[in-house]
């Protein structure tokens, strides 16, 4: 047994699974940029899944493609879960993360970043100040 309390063969099977299903949502996003115009590179290394550039304008764009996630079992079942660049190269370049999901539909985080977020929302929390899953306009 492993840590995770599966045996061996189970743990090696559900990582290629894992791998096959981010393979899949790489070719989806690749697909969606391709008709948005952009020639696509694949296959980098690191955190960057694909490299765009535009052609008509040049513009270059780093990508680093994620399965998109949902939380299940909590007050927030089916909101995405958020994933960061956590690579030193994010203070020389810009790496966007897309989301794709089961149904090959591209998603984008919010662009304004958390700080901005926050002081245009207000979440909603209940008498011991737990957030309840409902977001309110300020």
């Amino acid at each position: 047994m492993t840590s995770n309390n599966l045996d061996v063969e189970t743990q090696i099977l559900k990582g290629q699974q894992a791998q096959q299903k981010g393979d899949a949502c790489e070719l989806e996003a690749a697909a969606y940029f391709r008709k948005l115009g952009y020639l696509v590179f694949q296959g980098m290394s690191g955190p960057i899944d694909l490299v765009l550039v535009h052609q008509e304008t040049g513009e270059t764009r780093y990508v680093d493609v994620k399965y998109k996630n949902t939380r299940q079992g909590t007050k927030t079942l089916g909101r995405r879960i958020n994933r960061t660049v956590t690579s030193p190269l994010k203070k020389y370049i810009t790496i966007e993360i897309v989301y794709v999901d089961d149904e090959g539909k591209v998603e984008f985080p919010s662009a304004q970043g958390r700080e901005e977020w926050a002081k245009k929302y207000k979440v909603d929390r209940n008498e011991k100040g737990q957030y309840n899953g409902k977001v309110i306009n300020r």
